[in-house]
């Protein structure tokens, strides 16, 4: 099965981190480290992947010298032409639906946050699969009266009541339902007026488009969703087995941010596991200043005990958008 990345560099802020407009594109030392073990690992269990990026964020996986990851090719033309009327301040992960649209069924369109360690083939039991289905009492799902479309958005047959899913990770096995969707969620944020969520309020309008919006539209159109995950936290496959194929960083991202020992501990362990499996990769990555010293300290220690970061480190937001 193919899946693909999509890294849009237009975006000046997300749900757990910011920078200031103009500066350059950059990530974590933690982030580049779980990208890598999210192609490198997709490509060893389960097929092709492919990146979508603008030339900016290109350049920026070049200067590592990681365009090799993408065994599919990485496509920095596709982003770089969508619609200048989405606002990417407030649509931040507009560029996965923009890229969903564009590929062929079946697809799967996985965060660079996500890794998937074991083939999922025998998972897919639904014509969209998701990785789990979230609370509708998330904060963050709110109704329709406190949400702004551009004018002429179809509201049409869209059932409030539905489960809103994760969208870390889905699969389309058919074009027609994952076009009609792309569809009606570009149509909601291409013109969409709305500048920016009111107070601190959380980002529901990206939400509703990638998590709420999907599941409506399937049940409009007779399509079953299904998970992976038998809920948010993470612990459990859809079967109740216990995870060991799906990690996602999500909230733990901001943590991350703030936390220097977690940090290094969590790159430490990616980059054992990276010099393990993947040791060409990890000569390339070895020779960057921003993970050099991550993957000196993996060599000087003995790899860690314990399970070998198959699990979510900790739950998803509570607020959703996991």
């Amino acid at each position: 099965m193919k899946a693909i990345h999509v890294v849009s560099t237009r975006p000046t802020t997300n749900f757990y981190v910011s920078r200031a407009e103009g500066s350059p594109y950059r990530q974590e030392d933690f982030e580049v480290l779980t990208t890598v073990l999210s192609a490198l690992e997709w490509r060893r269990h389960n097929g092709m992947i492919r990146l979508y990026t603008d030339p900016e964020g290109r350049e920026f996986y070049d200067r590592l010298g990681l365009l090799d990851l993408w065994d599919g090719g990485v496509d920095a033309g596709l982003l770089e032409s969508a619609s200048r009327t989405i606002n990417c301040g407030v649509f931040w992960s507009f560029g996965k639906v923009v890229a969903l649209r564009q590929e062929a069924a079946p697809c799967c369109v996985m965060d660079v946050d996500l890794i998937v360690w074991g083939g999922i083939r025998q998972l897919v039991t639904a014509e969209v699969m998701s990785l789990h289905e979230e609370p509708l009492c998330f904060a963050a799902y709110v109704g329709q009266d406190r949400l702004t479309a551009p004018p002429g958005f179809d509201w049409s047959g869209l059932d409030w009541s539905v489960t809103p899913c994760s969208a870390a990770l889905l699969v389309f096995t058919e074009d027609a339902f994952k076009n009609a969707y792309a569809d009606r969620a570009l149509s909601f944020m291409e013109g969409n007026p709305v500048r920016s969520e009111p107070g601190e309020a959380l980002p529901a309008h990206p939400i509703f488009a990638e998590q709420r919006l999907l599941p409506m539209c399937a049940k409009a159109s007779g399509v079953r969703i299904g998970s992976f995950l038998r809920d948010y936290r993470g612990a459990e496959l859809r079967s109740g087995r216990k995870n060991t194929t799906f990690t996602h960083l999500w909230n733990a991202k901001t943590l991350l941010h703030h936390d220097l020992e977690k940090r290094r501990e969590l790159c430490a362990r990616y980059a054992h596991r990276i010099r393990r499996d993947h040791p060409d990769v990890a000569e390339v990555l070895a020779g960057s200043e921003l993970l050099r010293e991550h993957f000196r300290r993996a060599d000087r220690q003995p790899e860690p005990n314990g399970p070998p970061l198959r699990e979510y480190p900790e739950p998803p937001c509570r607020g959703g958008g996991g």
